[in-house]
């Protein structure tokens, strides 16, 4: 079984906020031809990137053959209202994750892999896919701006798989992406993260629940 979480090299690369629609749509082509190919399906869990990855991958023709569902969780009041008791235990008190910018972060990576594992097994699908994060600094309080603007991706599949990382969007290169911009390239990462998963998870899986 292979279980990774790499999170000590952060993805930094504030060029990817200005990425257009169409790369998303090309992504969500190459991760849904990979999991049709493969009998694979994948259920979706967003947060900061609002439903984005969810469109990517049904806005391609024939989405029905793998994306089994999604799931939209925002806020605290929407995480109690879909999630049970076992996982929102898991995600740990608001006081303690809201106390440091780094508490903060981790949060988040522990968010992506309870929802992961959740939607996955709730919707009995191959893969898992969640994301994260902040899409802007100023919404922030001043205790958490050190975070940045960032998001948590992570990956959920057979045979124990699992991925997480952080995408980061340094505004050292220039301006600070907009909110929209932060969304986009936090969508297009998870994609990304995505297939690259599937790919590395050899032939096929959809027989290894």
């Amino acid at each position: 079984k292979l279980k990774t979480c790499n999170l000590s090299k952060p993805l930094v690369d504030p060029s990817r906020a200005a990425m257009p629609t169409a790369a998303l749509d090309a992504a969500a082509e190459r991760a849904g031809a990979l999991l049709s190919g493969r009998g694979d399906t994948v259920a979706v869990v967003e947060s900061t990137s609002a439903g984005l990855v969810n469109a990517a991958l049904q806005g391609v023709p024939k989405a029905s053959s793998y994306l089994v569902g999604a799931l939209t969780v925002y806020s605290l009041t929407a995480a109690r209202g879909v999630l049970p008791r076992e996982v929102l235990e898991q995600l740990g008190r608001p006081r303690d994750n809201y106390a440091s910018a780094s508490a903060y972060r981790e949060s988040k990576r522990t968010f992506c892999l309870a929802l992961a594992r959740h939607a996955r097994a709730r919707f009995g699908a191959t893969w898992a896919v969640a994301e994260s994060g902040a899409a802007e600094i100023e919404g922030l309080p001043a205790q958490l701006k050190a975070a940045g603007v960032f998001t948590a991706l992570a990956v959920v599949g057979p045979q124990g798989f699992e991925h997480c990382v952080f995408l980061d969007l340094s505004a050292a290169a220039g301006a600070a992406p907009s909110r929209r911009e932060a969304m986009q390239a936090f969508a297009l990462g998870a994609l990304e993260v995505l297939e690259d998963a599937v790919k590395k998870s050899g032939g096929n899986s959809a027989s290894q629940l």
